[in-house]
């Protein structure tokens, strides 16, 4: 039975971003009430303007509980129920770990790890009151497989992967589906950033998708209700057979390296 979409209630996270919109966009068209949210007041106050009453701009810093705590209610105030959280929200500082601060290294964890934490878990209480909940979570495929220059990042998205395939099987007892998806690299502003900003040579293997493909990704997660989505689907197989073999994976990252460097180096000219 395919999940019926319309007329529910949705959190993103993450909003103002490139995947973000492309997903608020997604949702819109399945007639999903969204609620955008993100720390940069000015896009939210676009996007409110961009898409009228059908979508509900908050101000929100998720590794903040207070803050979380205080966007959760006012969404509970005006809709009375939530039935679905895009987990969306992630930054990236590129960096060797040996050079990495620790203001880097928390601040990857606050926002990539303990925001989708705070999110989910204040959000909880509500889904199990909803008939159709559902968790959608944006990794990466960096929560797959190893990436250099961002070892801290890498953590995180394979915290993420760990953590939501778990409540996939802890709250099926409260009919809450629970995906996560993994995008190889996508066009977006951070991309763009990690290429100038000594990103990893691996995120620039693959062409960079659109952020439509990541959206409907997510769709197709609710609907089909899979714990996991690989976007593209081909890197699915691929990634998961090669990290069976770790030595393999280690001896091909040199090669690998090479290649996305010199693509890496187009995208920066």
């Amino acid at each position: 039975m395919l999940y019926a979409m319309d007329k529910k209630i949705a959190i993103i996270t993450g909003a103002a971003g490139g995947i973000g919109q492309a997903i608020t966009t997604a949702f819109l068209k399945k007639n999903i009430t969204c609620v955008l949210v993100d720390v940069n007041k000015k896009k939210l106050s676009d996007l409110q303007k961009q898409y009228g009453d059908s979508v509900y701009a908050l101000y929100c810093d998720v590794t903040d509980v207070k803050s979380v705590k205080s966007m959760v209610n006012e969404v509970i105030k005006k809709y009375g129920n939530i039935d679905i959280l895009v987990n969306n929200a992630g930054i990236i500082e590129p960096n060797l770990f040996e050079d990495a601060s620790y203001k880097e290294i928390v601040r990857q964890i606050q926002v990539n790890l303990m925001g989708p934490v705070n999110l989910t878990y204040e959000v909880l209480p509500h889904l199990k009151k909803s008939k159709s909940p559902s968790i959608v979570t944006i990794a990466s495929l960096a929560g797959i497989v190893p990436e250099t220059y961002s070892s801290i990042y890498t953590a995180t998205k394979f915290a993420l992967r760990g953590l939501f395939l778990t409540l996939h099987i802890e709250l099926k007892k409260h009919n809450i589906h629970v995906a996560t998806i993994f995008p190889d690299s996508v066009n977006t502003p951070m991309l763009h950033y990690e290429a100038t900003h000594g990103g990893s040579p691996l995120t620039f293997l693959s062409k960079p998708q659109d952020p439509e493909k990541v959206a409907h990704a997510v769709v197709n997660a609710i609907k089909t209700k899979k714990p996991e989505i690989v976007v593209p689907a081909s890197q699915g197989f691929i990634t998961r057979v090669v990290m069976v073999f770790p030595s393999i994976v280690v001896k091909l990252w040199p090669l690998l390296e090479r290649v996305g460097q010199k693509n890496k180096n187009k995208m920066r000219l």
